[in-house]
C-alpha cells in the first residue's frame, strides 16, 4: 500500500474512530486530521523537487503522523485501537524509510 494511500486511510479512520469521543479529542482529530492533509499534499508536491525539499515534507509528515499517533493513543476507544496504531506505525515506518533516502542525498 502507498504511503499516500495510507495517509488518506488514516485520515478517513481519525474522523470515524472517535465517534463518541470528548469534545476536546474530537476538535484534536479535526486539527490532526487536516494537518496529516496538508502534510500529504505536502509530499505529493514534494515528489518533483529536490531532495532537500523532498526531505523537509517527508519530515514534517512523519511529525504529523506522530501528533495522530498520540491523538489515537488518547482518544480512540474504539474496539480497533490497537489496529489504529499499528497502520499508523506501518505508515510512520515507511515514510521514515523515503525520509532515509530523501535526506541522504
Amino acid at each position: 500500500m502507498s504511503v499516500l494511500f495510507r495517509a488518506v486511510a488514516l485520515a478517513v479512520i481519525l474522523g470515524a474512530s472517535v465517534s463518541a469521543a470528548s469534545a476536546a479529542c474530537r476538535e484534536d482529530l479535526v486539527a490532526t486530521s487536516q494537518n496529516l492533509q496538508r502534510t500529504r499534499e505536502g509530499m505529493e508536491s514534494a515528489a518533483k523537487g529536490t531532495a532537500a525539499v523532498q526531505c523537509a515534507a517527508y519530515r514534517r509528515h512523519v511529525a504529523s503522523l506522530t501528533q495522530v499517533r498520540a491523538v489515537f493513543a488518547r482518544c480512540d476507544t474504539g474496539a480497533d485501537k490497537a489496529k489504529n496504531d499499528a497502520q499508523v506505525g506501518a505508515t510512520i515506518a515507511e515514510v521514515n524509510k523515503q525520509v532515509q533516502q530523501a535526506c541522504k542525498k
